[in-house]
């Protein structure tokens, strides 16, 4: 049944692209984020816990399996979009540090402005580029040297992921903010052939003794396009909860670990 919305919001940032927050006339309560027309984020403001897009859920089930349910941790978002993982966070891990990274100035404002965040979650803001912001949390001053349980990386310019953000150097310097045990987390919007995918593998495999991938059966057996979902650290509790986070979906899904 359709639900009546309200009309959508849009914003010139000072970038000139051209930010839009459009309610989703099926799922009530929840927004669209797009950037320049291409989705960005879905995010439920009714229920914080709904991951609509099957990466998003695959990211939010390996949040989930990293340690006891409800147990605070801390998270570094390097993508921010309309915040979809970090309010998961705070709802289902209430008292959780997290920061996010958004190299698009006045994006977060402008989507907190139309969808607020829960008062009991707070999670600061950086607007910068993901690497520069890497290098200034890798000091000893910032507090964040080894600290994060989870890094995700969803950093996109348009449809692609800028090539610095891809590279070795780049998730050394992940690498810096990343503890023993924690997990990194990447999207990739990838073609059949799972050429992006296997570039960002190869980079992660020269800095992490322990990488996974983990999508829909038809992406990673060459048929579709499709998102897929990268983990790599040092914990090898990463690979044996492999199982796990297939079996909760969605399906049909495969991994794999290198």
């Amino acid at each position: 049944m359709l639900v009546p919305v309200p009309e959508a919001v849009e914003r010139v940032l000072p970038s000139g692209t051209v930010a839009r927050l459009s309610p989703d006339p099926f799922v009530a309560g929840a927004l669209t984020l797009s950037l320049d027309s291409v989705p960005q984020s879905h995010v439920s403001l009714r229920d914080p816990r709904h991951l609509f897009y099957d990466y998003v859920s695959r990211m939010g089930t390996a949040i989930d399996l990293i340690s006891r349910a409800a147990e605070p941790i801390t998270v570094l978002h390097l993508g921010a979009g309309a915040l979809t993982l970090a309010r998961y966070v705070a709802e289902t891990r209430p008292g959780s540090r997290q920061l996010a990274v958004e190299s698009e100035k006045g994006l977060v404002p402008f989507v907190l402005e139309e969808a607020p965040l829960p008062r009991s979650a707070t999670i600061d803001l950086i607007e910068s580029d993901a690497l520069t912001a890497l290098d200034a949390l890798a000091s000893a001053d910032s507090g964040w040297t080894g600290l994060a349980d989870v890094v995700i990386c969803d950093l996109y310019s348009g449809l692609e992921t800028p090539a610095h953000l891809v590279t070795t150097a780049f998730f050394r310097a992940v690498r810096s903010v990343l503890s023993p045990g924690g997990t990194l987390l990447a999207n990739v919007a990838d073609d059949a052939d799972l050429a992006r995918s296997d570039a960002q593998l190869a980079a992660l495999s020269a800095v992490f003794p322990r990488v996974a991938m983990i999508g829909p059966s038809a992406l990673l057996d060459g048929r579709e396009a499709g998102n897929v979902v990268l983990l790599a650290g040092f914990d090898p509790a990463i690979i044996e909860r492999m199982p796990s986070l297939a079996a909760a979906g969605p399906h049909p899904v495969t991994w794999r670990a290198l």
